[in-house]
């Protein structure tokens, strides 16, 4: 640490700074699993995750940018500030986008399968989508449209809060229940819950129309755009619907067939 840092010690001007060497490591799945911290980049996003009650540590800002007083407000008393140089800010995040805002918080206690018992609404489950463009754009329109949780089939609980997604969900990831679990968990208990589980298939009889008015709570399933749900998925779905399209098009990606989905719901559950 030069004499500059050992001045000021909420200044990050060097890899060498101890604070560095963390924020590093929760780049990457192995550090956030190890640290059991993430990284939220953007203060519209920090607000969002602060909204949902998850617990800030620390607090960075580099370059020209400033933390607004609403942001400053609304730490714990507990959080701290740091200002990071802007050479020092491009050598942390090397090939990774670079964030001139961003703060460690807490990785939120993760939600079991038991809390769907909990969930009154529709639920999302989306299985072996990697494409964090994808399930964030997916998780907007969830929040928008009245969907009352979501399940991720086979992603690492550590990669829930990879700071790609955290960005592409805008943050609102934090506003609602985020559950993962494997497949084959997550149909012992449609199972052994009665759920009603509802999948896609671009060759079923009924169209999506036909779920507008179904009273119960429904698990809307989407697989990735290329091979759709698993073959498990879909022998243990209790109805298959369509979106009705052009013959000229092929398939819809999962993203917009979600949204076409849920809309489709939302008149529903916006009286549940």
């Amino acid at each position: 640490m030069d004499e500059q840092s050992a001045n000021n010690p909420f200044l990050v001007d060097s890899l060498n700074h101890p604070l560095a060497g963390p924020i590093r490591k929760l780049l990457h799945r192995d550090g956030r699993r190890e640290l059991g911290q993430i990284l939220i980049d953007d203060e519209e996003n920090i607000l969002q995750a602060i909204e949902s009650g998850v617990e800030i540590d620390s607090l960075y800002f580099a370059g020209e940018e400033t933390v607004s007083e609403t942001l400053r407000k609304k730490l714990t008393a507990g959080a701290t500030i740091h200002e990071v140089a802007k050479r020092t800010t491009k050598k942390i995040f090397e090939n990774d986008k670079i964030s001139r805002t961003f703060a460690i918080a807490q990785t939120p206690k993760p939600i079991g399968l038991n809390e769907l018992q909990n969930i009154k609404k529709d639920v999302v489950v989306l299985e072996d989508l990697s494409i964090s463009g994808n399930i964030g754009n997916i998780t907007r329109t969830s929040l928008a449209l009245g969907i009352g949780g979501i399940i991720l089939l086979n992603m690492d609980p550590v990669d829930l809060y990879d700071r790609r997604l955290i960005r592409a969900s805008r943050g609102y990831l934090f506003s609602m229940p985020m559950i993962t679990a494997s497949t084959t968990d997550f149909l012992e208990y449609c199972k052994n819950n009665n759920e009603s589980l509802m999948v896609m298939d671009m060759h079923a009889d009924k169209t999506i129309d036909d779920i507008a008015t179904i009273s119960n709570r429904l698990l809307l399933a989407f697989g990735s755009e290329k091979d759709g749900c698993s073959a498990e998925i879909e022998n243990a779905a209790t109805m298959k619907v369509r979106i009705p399209i052009s013959n000229k098009v092929e398939s819809l990606n999962v993203s917009a067939s979600a949204g076409i989905t849920l809309y489709s719901r939302s008149k529903f559950n916006q009286t549940m």
